[in-house]
């Protein structure tokens, strides 16, 4: 598979098997943890755009909670499989990337978390994307966002039962990486499906994303350091200001 095809798209189908297998109790805490900052602090009316929505880890929970969502992603196939799980709740998708998002519609809170900036690959699509995340906002509303440490950039595999996960992340130099999977998954019959997939990440420094961020107008609101503590991510909570009356 060449490199840059579009990330999951080979094995979107088994993603959330493959994700809540390999990190169990860690993979639920998290969500468990993002969906109680979110309800803590706004309305359960308010609308919420979820950039990188993927097959809905968050989306779907925030629906049924009452909440109008949008789930933005650029993999189709990522988001028909949040659509065969969506049984209700105010739910629309976007196939996207979070850099070409344009509305008319505000939102209360915009989302961008579970390592979204890593296929930003230079300065134009960052700020961009943090751009179209400020301009989908109303006046006060609140970006969730996550910045994943260089530490998290590693290799790592998982053998248990009928699944089989093997990742590289190969340093290509100037904080970019070549991320390559391979999954094997084994049937009931014992017939092994295979799940590749590469494609290039790139590594940002909490200095520049939050520097990016000041200059598209948002202000920091609260730093979730301490709450998502051991993810590998810093989490922060950025506002974009209320207009002057």
């Amino acid at each position: 598979m060449p490199v840059d095809s579009k990330p999951h798209s080979s094995w979107a189908d088994v993603y959330d098997l493959v994700y809540e297998h390999s990190f169990r109790n860690f993979y639920h805490e998290l969500t468990n943890v993002t969906l109680s900052v979110i309800e803590d602090r706004v309305n359960s009316n308010s609308r919420i755009v979820d950039f990188g929505a993927g097959t809905g880890r968050l989306s779907i929970p925030l629906s049924k909670k009452g909440f109008d969502v949008v789930a933005v992603d650029p993999c189709e196939e990522m988001l028909a499989q949040l659509k065969q799980k969506q049984q209700n709740g105010k739910l629309q998708t976007i196939c996207l990337k979070m850099e070409n998002f344009t509305t008319d519609d505000k939102f209360d809170v915009a989302l961008c978390v579970f390592t979204v900036l890593l296929y930003l690959l230079d300065e134009k699509s960052l700020l961009k994307a943090l751009s179209a995340a400020y301009q989908s906002l109303n006046s006060g509303g609140i970006l969730l966002i996550d910045i994943p440490s260089e530490g998290i950039f590693h290799g790592y595999s998982y053998n248990e039962d009928a699944l089989e996960r093997s990742v590289s992340v190969a340093e290509q130099g100037e904080n970019i990486y070549k991320y390559s999977e391979l999954i094997k998954i084994e049937s009931g019959d014992g017939e092994e499906q295979c799940y590749q997939d590469e494609f290039t990440i790139r590594y940002w420094p909490k200095e520049t994303v939050l520097e990016n961020l000041y200059g598209v107008g948002f202000s920091l609101e609260e730093d979730l350091f301490e709450m998502f503590s051991g993810t590998g991510s810093n989490y922060f909570i950025m506002k974009k200001p209320n207009k002057s009356i």
